[in-house]
């Protein structure tokens, strides 16, 4: 059985979607290098660049548990070229503040080295997302 490093960079992503709705951190920090760097878009809350899986959790996994409910991450296409996993997905979800609900395409790139995470960039649209925060 080959070892948690030799896993195909894509079967990777798709455990850290999985591991994510079901809220299993552990399992997503297994996936990522202690240093990863995650670029979430400026335009949105909580957006900006995140060092570490701790700081990830903090700013960005636990905004999303307190100020969204309903979140759905539905992956649509995945795309490898060596090191690097781009996926094209559907985010939904709706504001805790606001009830109103939100649908959008996104897309998450991943570069991975020996097998881990270490750098996610997010690319949405910023003004459907603003727009549900807003009453």
């Amino acid at each position: 059985m080959p070892g948690e490093t030799e896993k195909p960079n894509t079967e990777r992503v798709q455990e850290l979607y999985d591991s994510f709705g079901k809220g299993d951190f552990e399992a997503i920090r297994n996936i990522m290098d202690p240093d990863v760097e995650l670029h979430e878009p400026k335009g949105i809350a909580g957006g900006g660049t995140h060092h570490g899986f701790d700081e990830i959790v903090e700013n960005v996994f636990s905004r999303v548990g307190t100020e969204w409910e309903d979140v759905s991450v539905a992956p649509e296409r995945y795309v490898e070229d060596d090191d690097t996993v781009v996926v094209l997905l559907t985010w939904s979800g709706t504001s805790t503040k606001t009830g109103k609900s939100v649908e959008y395409p996104n897309a998450h790139v991943f570069d991975f080295e020996e097998g881990k995470i270490i750098q996610w960039r997010s690319y949405a649209d910023t003004a459907l997302f603003n727009a549900a925060l807003e009453a």
